[in-house]
C-alpha cells in the first residue's frame, strides 16, 4: 500500500509541477516584453510631470522655441458661410434630349475640364409627344416614298416603250426626256429613302454632350442609367475666378474689420462685399463676402466653411497657432522651465486670428513655449500613460 501511494503522489505532483512552469514561464516573457518595451521607447516623464529631453531628442522631435511676447490681435467671433460661385463664371451642362445615361461620365466631381471637351453620351428615348411627332413623319414619309416607287415605275414603264420603239417611231428628243424623267424618278426616291435611314440611324446614336466652358467641374447630378428629360440639369462648371462667401451673422452684428476663412489646407483671407440687408427665415442676416481668385482655387462651391469675423484688437500674449496641443477638455502648450525640461501648461484661448492665437491664461511674457513640436510632446504625455508599470 506504501508504494503505491507513492505512485499515485508522484502522478499528482507532476502535472503540478509543469502547470507552475509554464505559470513561470509565462510571467518571465512578459516580464521580458514589458523590458523590451522600456528600452525601446525610454521614459522621458520625470516625477513633476515634466519631460526631459537631450539635445539629440530635442533634434529628432523637431522643437523649435520661442518667448512669449505681448501682441495684438483682432477679437474674433465665429461664423458660418456658404461658398458661392458667381452666375458669371460657371455654366450648367444641360441635356438635348430625352434619353439615358448608358455609359458613366467622363468626369467626376473637382475634374479640370476644358471647352468642348466630352462629359458624357446620352442614349436617345422618345416621350409621348416626341413618339407621336415621329410616328406622324415617318408615316408622311412612308406615304412619299411610296408615291416615288410609284412614279420610278411608271417613267421606267415609259423609257422601256421609247427604247423599244425608237428610233422609227419615237425621236431622240423624246427617249432622251423619257430618259431624264426617269432618273429624276429614281433620284427622288433615293433621297428619301437616304432621308429615313439617315434619321433613323440619328434616333439610335448616342448624342454627346461637350463642355460649355473651361474649368472645374462643381456639381454632376447624374450616374450610369439615369433617365434625363430634355432641358434637365446634369452638371455645373466653374471657371477660375473669385468666389462669393454668404456669412450667416445676427441682424444687430456690426460689420468685421477683417475676415478670415478656415479650410482643411489652411486659412484665406477675404474681403466684405456686401452687407445683407434682409433677415431671413432663421432670423440672420447674409453678408457676402469675396476671395480673390489666388486664394479661391482652394475653396468648392456650394460647401460650407467657417469664418472668423475680426472687430477691433486686443493686446495679449500671442502665440503660433503651433504651439497649441488640443485636448478633449483643455488646451496645452509645453514650456521649458529649465534647460531641456518642458513642462504641460493649460492656457485659455482669447482668440484666434491669421494662425495665430491670443491666450486669456496659462503663459506669461517671456516665458519659453514649444511653438514647433508640441504635437510630439504631447505624444509623450499619452505614451506615458499607456506605459506598463513596474
Amino acid at each position: 500500500m506504501v508504494a503505491v501511494s507513492s505512485v499515485w503522489r508522484t502522478l499528482l505532483v507532476a502535472p503540478t509541477v509543469c502547470l507552475l512552469s509554464i505559470a513561470c514561464g509565462g510571467d518571465s516573457e512578459a516580464t521580458r516584453e514589458a523590458e523590451a518595451m522600456k528600452a525601446a521607447a525610454p521614459n522621458r516623464i520625470q516625477p513633476d510631470g515634466s519631460i526631459k529631453l537631450t539635445d539629440t531628442d530635442r533634434i529628432a522631435l523637431g522643437l523649435l522655441v520661442q518667448s512669449a511676447a505681448e501682441s495684438d490681435l483682432p477679437n474674433t467671433t465665429l461664423r458660418f458661410g456658404h461658398v458661392l460661385s458667381p452666375p458669371a463664371n460657371e455654366a450648367q451642362v444641360v441635356s438635348p434630349v430625352t434619353g439615358r445615361v448608358t455609359q458613366p461620365p467622363r468626369v467626376q466631381l473637382g475634374t479640370v475640364v476644358m471647352q468642348g471637351a466630352p462629359l458624357l453620351e446620352i442614349q436617345p428615348a422618345l416621350d409621348t409627344p416626341e413618339r407621336i411627332t415621329v410616328g406622324a413623319e415617318a408615316a408622311v414619309r412612308e406615304g412619299d416614298i411610296e408615291a416615288a416607287q410609284r412614279e420610278l415605275a411608271r417613267v421606267e414603264a415609259d423609257l422601256g416603250r421609247a427604247q423599244t420603239l425608237s428610233p422609227q417611231i419615237v425621236s431622240a428628243a423624246q427617249l432622251q426626256q423619257a430618259e431624264t424623267a426617269a432618273a429624276t424618278a429614281r433620284a427622288k426616291l433615293e433621297g428619301l429613302q437616304a432621308a429615313r435611314a439617315a434619321e433613323t440611324t440619328a434616333r439610335n446614336q448616342p448624342v454627346p454632350i461637350p463642355a460649355p466652358i473651361g474649368g472645374t467641374m462643381a456639381e454632376v447630378t447624374v450616374t450610369v442609367g439615369s433617365l434625363v428629360n430634355r432641358g434637365d440639369v446634369l452638371m455645373r462648371i466653374v471657371r477660375p475666378g473669385p468666389l462669393w462667401i454668404d456669412v450667416s451673422v445676427p441682424p444687430d452684428d456690426l460689420i468685421g474689420d477683417r475676415y478670415e476663412v478656415t479650410t482643411p489646407s489652411g486659412t484665406l483671407t477675404a474681403r466684405l462685399l456686401a452687407r445683407g440687408r434682409l433677415t431671413d427665415a432663421s432670423g440672420t442676416r447674409q453678408d457676402r463676402l469675396v476671395v480673390e481668385p489666388s486664394a479661391a482655387v482652394s475653396l468648392t462651391p456650394g460647401s460650407a466653411v467657417s469664418v472668423q469675423v475680426g472687430h477691433g484688437a486686443t493686446r495679449g500674449v500671442v502665440l503660433p497657432e503651433s504651439a497649441i496641443a488640443p485636448g478633449v477638455e483643455r488646451d496645452t502648450v509645453f514650456v521649458e522651465v529649465a534647460q531641456g525640461s518642458f513642462a504641460p501648461r493649460p492656457v485659455q484661448i482669447a482668440a484666434r486670428f491669421g494662425s495665430q492665437v491670443r491666450l486669456a491664461s496659462g503663459v506669461k511674457p517671456g516665458e519659453r513655449v514649444v511653438v514647433r513640436g508640441a504635437m510630439a510632446l504631447q505624444g509623450e504625455l499619452v505614451r506615458s500613460q499607456l506605459r506598463p508599470a513596474g
